[in-house]
């Protein structure tokens, strides 16, 4: 599960972001309109960490911007929530005391934890006391930065100050005590298999994570999904339930309430939450929404 740059960035730890700079492909990344006689939402699947000088803006997502009354994230990005995300990783992300890390692995994988650290000059020292789903955030987030991404070039950092430039209104679809348990509540054995999952595709690079970002870039959907969904199987159905699929439920009664209303609406959620037939286009469509998009 390559990919999460910033707990702010679950989302994408399934599908994100190993990008090289290019110009985006004139089609951009895909958008989806949902509307009914007083209201329109656009949604946009998002890549949180990405590398800088990348460029994806196209005259589609400026303009759907634009008309926004509203622009809606996932979690508040500004100092006191990174403040807020510090303090629950320190208070959920770390074992009791006396327990390290690597005992709660299988030998062939305390293995390939200390040959990944290695590689990536991340110190087994800084590791052992983490709970398994922090060290396979650690361990994404040293990948990411050796290869030069930053979580200030994702897209919602951008468009956050492009939101406060144009004097938007901002919300949020959850808090950062709601983000964060999405990982700390999952089962011992359901951490585990993420970082094992983390370790193998960290490991073994097959290009399969350029091709996806290359396909969000280009908007193909379908070439996004299929890439995609044997990452999130390896992590297991339940960390599936509780990064992608029970989100995107609660996700989409939220939007629903937004459509009880009057105005338009900005979504920017991380890209593996619209695609499948559990993802937030999809879901809403089987709602008997109109959605318009790929």
């Amino acid at each position: 599960m390559r990919g999460p740059g910033t707990l702010l960035a679950i989302v994408c730890a399934l599908a994100l972001a190993m990008c090289a700079p290019r110009a985006a492909d004139p089609r951009g990344p895909a958008l989806w309109r949902v509307s009914d006689a007083d209201s329109e939402i656009w949604l946009m699947g998002t890549v949180h960490v990405l590398p800088p000088g990348l460029r994806w803006k196209t005259p589609a997502i400026e303009a759907a911007f634009a008309r926004a009354d509203t622009v809606w994230f996932e979690t508040p990005l500004d100092a006191a929530a990174s403040a807020r995300i510090a303090a629950l990783v320190a208070r959920d992300g770390a074992n009791p005391p006396g327990v390290r890390l690597s005992p709660q692995l299988a030998p062939e994988d305390r293995v390939r934890l200390s040959r990944v650290a290695g590689s990536l000059g991340v110190p087994m020292a800084s590791l052992e006391p983490s709970r398994p789903w922090l060290a396979a955030l650690q361990l994404s987030l040293a990948h990411l930065a050796r290869a030069g991404h930053s979580a200030d070039a994702g897209v919602e950092h951008v468009l956050e100050a492009d939101a406060e430039a144009q004097d938007k209104a901002r919300a949020y679809l959850e808090t950062a005590e709601q983000q964060m348990a999405v990982f700390s509540t999952l089962s011992q054995p359901a951490q585990v298999q993420f970082l094992r999952a983390t370790l193998r595709q960290i490991e073994e690079d097959d290009g399969a994570v350029a091709e996806m970002d290359r396909a969000w870039a280009d908007g193909d959907v379908a070439a996004f999904e299929r890439l995609a969904a044997p990452m999130l199987a390896e992590a297991g159905p339940e960390t599936a339930q509780a990064l992608i699929h029970g989100r995107n439920a609660r996700w989409a009664g939220q939007i629903e309430a937004m459509l009880e209303g009057e105005g338009r609406a900005f979504v920017a959620v991380g890209a593996a939450h619209m695609v499948g037939a559990q993802g937030l286009p999809a879901l809403l469509r089987a709602r008997g929404h109109a959605v318009e998009g790929p």
